[in-house]
């Protein structure tokens, strides 16, 4: 198992000894989680929508504001788990394996990214109009 940590301004920090975990400023999302099999995340409306995107199985762990629901959401329809943000390192280790071993969540998000093709495009012009 290989993982990928998005850090930020906190990269430099947050180093890791073990060869299997890459500490990083920023990655290309999107591109990564259409290769992932599981997505640790804030629970953020963007975040959730590029894991439906690449179909990716979820384990949230809101922050602020709306994350914490948004997570309880994705875990309530099947498309991962949710912890609350202080959960221990051996609840998080056992939900990340719960979801990386049950084919259901990967089943379920492959079938809401389908959902997602399936919407008609937004047409910008129109709301343009309607401001």
């Amino acid at each position: 198992m290989r993982s990928v940590v998005s850090a930020g301004d906190l990269a430099v920090e947050l180093r890791s000894a073990d060869p299997r975990i890459k500490v990083v400023e920023h990655v290309p999302q999107p591109a990564l989680l259409h290769r992932a099999d599981l997505f640790v995340t804030h629970g953020g409306r963007a975040s959730l929508l590029d894991a439906v995107q690449g179909t990716t199985a979820v384990l949230g762990m809101g922050v602020l504001a709306d994350q914490p629901d948004n997570a309880a959401a994705f875990a309530r329809i099947g498309l991962g788990r949710a912890l609350e943000l202080t959960a221990k390192r051996g609840e998080i280790a056992d939900a990340m394996t719960a979801v990386l071993g049950n084919s259901g969540y990967g089943a379920a998000m492959t079938a809401a990214g389908a959902e997602l093709t399936q919407l008609p495009p937004l047409d910008i012009t129109e709301l343009r109009h309607s401001v």
